[in-house]
């Protein structure tokens, strides 16, 4: 089972994301309704976005897909500024960074297993 949180209340301006476990295709269409609503609630004021995988297990190519997608929703949006990904396995990696190539969030992105640098990362994307 997966299960995740997204948050926009805890740090302003940031948009924060765990996902942990095991995401059929039903919970990947329901994080997928979250994160657009999240994106949307910044009423095109400039947002970032951290996001914790660390205890994420690989996505299914069906739900890849869906990652994929939630990405591409916020790099259409003319106040995305960036953001960080946090992980722990290499495949985590490796499959965030082929979605992110595809959706275009790419350039300005980091994936990293280090919280400090993601933090970094998240705030040289202030401007």
């Amino acid at each position: 089972m997966g299960t995740w949180t997204v948050d926009t209340k805890e740090s302003p301006g940031v948009l924060t994301i765990v996902m942990e476990g095991f995401f059929s295709l039903s919970e990947m269409d329901s994080y997928l309704s979250d994160h657009n609503a999240a994106v949307d609630s910044f009423h095109g004021l400039p947002y970032r976005v951290f996001v914790d995988l660390r205890k994420l297990q690989a996505l299914s190519p069906a739900c890849s897909e869906i990652q994929e997608r939630a990405k591409r929703y916020s790099a259409s949006q003319p106040n995305f500024r960036g953001s960080a990904v946090l992980v722990s396995a290499g495949i985590i990696a490796q499959q965030h960074e082929r979605t992110s190539l595809n959706s275009g969030v790419m350039e300005t992105e980091i994936i990293t297993v280090d919280e400090s640098e993601a933090k970094r990362h998240l705030a040289s994307l202030i401007r």
